[in-house]
C-alpha cells in the first residue's frame, strides 16, 4: 500500500486543501507538522526550498518521489484518487475553478501582508472593492451546481472551500451577500467524510 507523509508547518495554511483532500479520500497519511527551527534544517535538502511537499513511498518500501507546490500535490492525488473529475468538462470546470480561487487566496494573503491589514476603514475597502470581484467570478462558475465540476465533488470544492473559509476568517459576515458561495461552504462543512477530520484540525 502506498504510504503519504505531508510537510508543512504546523498550521492549517497551505497545506490545507491537501488535508481535506485526504480525508475526504478516506487516504491515511502522516501530516508532519514542523517547527520553524525543524524547517531551518530541512529546507536546504527540501525540492524547492518551500512546503508543503508530499513524500510518496511506494507500496513496496522500495522509493519514494517527493512532490512540491500544493497545486501539483492536490492534482496529483486528485487524479490517483479519482476526484479530477471524470469527463473532459469536469476536468476543465475544476481546474479554472481551481484558478480563480487561487487567485482570490493570493490576494487576501498579500493583502492580509500589508501594514493596510492592520487599518479598519482599508479592511472595509477591501471587503467592498477587491472581495466582490472574487466572489463574483467564483459564484459565476458554481453557477446551480452543488459543486464545481457540477454534481460530483472535486478537488476544486476543496481549494475554493479554502479560499472562501479564508475571507470568512478575516470578514465573518463576507459571504452573507453571496447566498450560492455560502451554501457551497456550509455544503462541504457538512460532508459526512469531513467530519471526523473537522474536529481535529490545526488552528486558522
Amino acid at each position: 500500500m502506498t504510504r503519504y507523509t505531508l510537510t508543512y508547518f504546523d498550521v492549517r495554511g497551505l497545506a490545507e486543501p491537501v488535508r481535506l483532500l485526504f480525508a475526504f479520500a478516506g487516504v491515511p497519511f502522516e501530516d508532519r507538522g514542523v517547527s520553524d527551527d525543524e524547517w531551518a534544517r530541512l529546507k536546504p535538502d527540501s525540492p524547492l526550498g518551500q512546503m508543503p511537499f508530499l513524500t510518496v513511498h511506494d507500496a513496496e518500501g522500495q522509493g519514494h518521489r517527493i512532490i512540491p507546490e500544493m497545486m501539483s500535490i492536490v492534482r496529483y492525488l486528485a487524479k490517483t484518487h479519482e476526484l479530477a473529475g471524470k469527463t473532459e468538462d469536469e476536468w476543465i470546470a475544476a481546474d479554472v475553478a481551481s484558478e480563480a480561487a487561487i487567485e482570490a487566496r493570493a490576494a487576501l494573503v498579500r493583502f492580509r501582508s500589508s501594514p493596510e491589514s492592520k487599518d479598519e476603514a482599508a479592511k472595509a475597502r477591501y471587503l467592498e472593492e477587491i472581495v466582490p470581484i472574487h466572489f463574483q467570478r467564483m459564484e459565476k462558475l458554481l453557477g446551480s451546481h452543488s459543486w464545481f465540476s457540477g454534481a460530483a465533488t472535486t478537488y476544486a470544492d476543496f481549494i475554493v472551500f479554502d479560499a472562501l473559509e479564508r475571507h470568512a476568517n478575516m470578514w465573518p459576515k463576507a459571504l452573507l451577500a453571496w447566498p450560492r458561495l455560502d451554501a457551497f461552504k456550509k455544503r462541504v462543512e457538512s460532508l459526512p467524510e469531513l467530519q471526523a477530520y473537522f474536529r481535529v484540525r490545526r488552528p486558522a
